[in-house]
C-alpha cells in the first residue's frame, strides 16, 4: 500500500533557487539541496496547516533538515518567509497539502483517460475519486479511425495560402569551454557586448569591474578543470548574466548611496578573496 508523498516539480534540480541555495552552502552538487528541501518539504507537509508554522525558528528547522544554515538559504532566495512569529512555507497549497494532492491526482486522470491505456482503471473514469463528478465523456470516433480536421476553405482569388507556425529552432547545448572558444573564431568577446547584462549594470550601477570578478569566478567554475566543466547550456551569456543578477557568488553587497549615487557597492570577504586570486593569477 503506497505512503504519503509529495508533489514535486521534474524541473525542481535546475532551478536558480536551488543552485542558488547550493552556492550559498558551499556545496558542489544540486542533488545534495534537493534532498535537503525534500526533508523541509516533508516537515511542513506533515505538521502544518496552511505552511505556517508558529514558535518555529531558523536554528530548530536547521536541525529538523540536518544543515545548519540552510534555511536561512531558503528565505534569501523566497522559498521561506520569516517573520516574529515563526516560518511560512510560501505557496503551500500548490505543492502541499491534501488539496494540491488531489489536483495531481485528478490531472494524472485525465492524462490516463485521454491515453486510453488499456487495463487503467483511470482511463475508463471508474477510478475517479470523489472530487470528480463522474468518468470523462468518450468522443465519437466514426468507423474510419480517428476524427478528421475540417478540410481548409477553398482560397479566393488573389489570397494567399496561410503559412504554418515555424517551430522554434532550439540552440545546441555545448560546454562553456566550447562557447567561449566559437566567441574566438567569430571576433566576438562572450559577454561584454551581450545587451541584457549591459542593460542591467546600467540600470543598476553595479560597477562593470565587480562583473568582470564575477565572469573569472564563473570561469573557474565552469572552464576545465573546474568542478562543472562538463556542465552544457543553450545559452551560456543568460546562463551568466542569471549569475550576477541573482548574486549567486556574493562577491558584493549594496548599501544606500549618498548624493547622486542611489546605490554603492562594496566587495565582501568572497568578493575580495576572489580579486586578490585574479590579481595572483595575472601575475604569474
Amino acid at each position: 500500500m503506497a505512503g504519503a508523498w509529495l508533489k514535486m516539480e521534474a524541473s525542481t534540480p535546475d532551478k536558480p533557487e536551488v543552485l542558488a541555495i547550493t552556492v550559498a552552502m558551499g556545496w558542489d552538487d544540486p542533488d545534495l539541496t534537493v534532498g535537503k528541501l525534500f526533508r523541509a518539504w516533508r516537515w511542513f507537509d506533515e505538521h502544518t496547516i496552511s505552511g505556517n508554522a508558529t514558535g518555529v525558528t531558523l536554528a530548530l528547522l536547521d536541525r529538523i533538515i540536518g544543515a545548519p544554515g540552510f534555511s536561512a538559504a531558503m528565505a534569501k532566495v523566497g522559498w521561506l518567509t520569516v517573520s516574529d512569529e515563526g516560518v511560512t512555507l510560501p505557496n503551500f497549497d500548490r505543492h502541499n497539502g491534501k488539496t494540491a494532492k488531489d489536483r495531481a491526482q485528478t490531472a494524472k486522470r485525465v492524462a490516463a483517460h485521454k491515453a486510453g491505456a488499456p487495463g487503467n482503471a483511470d482511463a475508463n473514469g471508474s477510478g475517479n475519486g470523489a472530487s470528480v463528478s463522474g468518468a470523462l465523456p468518450r468522443k465519437e470516433i466514426k468507423k474510419e479511425g480517428k476524427q478528421q480536421s475540417p478540410p481548409n476553405p477553398p482560397l479566393q482569388g488573389g489570397e494567399s495560402p496561410i503559412p504554418e507556425k515555424a517551430k522554434r529552432e532550439r540552440k545546441p547545448r555545448t560546454t562553456l569551454k566550447t562557447f567561449v572558444e566559437a566567441c574566438r573564431q567569430a571576433g566576438e568577446r562572450p559577454i561584454s557586448g551581450y545587451r541584457p547584462l549591459l542593460e542591467y549594470v546600467e540600470a543598476t550601477g553595479l560597477p562593470t569591474e565587480f562583473v568582470q570578478l564575477a565572469w573569472e569566478v564563473f570561469k573557474g567554475e565552469f572552464l576545465p578543470p573546474g568542478a562543472k566543466s562538463a556542465r552544457l547550456q543553450a545559452d551560456w551569456r543568460r546562463h551568466f548574466a542569471n549569475y550576477v543578477q541573482k548574486g549567486y557568488y556574493r562577491l558584493w553587497y549594496a548599501k544606500p548611496g549618498t548624493g547622486d549615487d542611489q546605490v554603492e557597492y562594496a566587495l565582501t570577504t568572497q568578493g575580495l578573496q576572489a580579486r586578490a586570486a585574479m590579481t595572483h593569477r595575472e601575475a604569474a
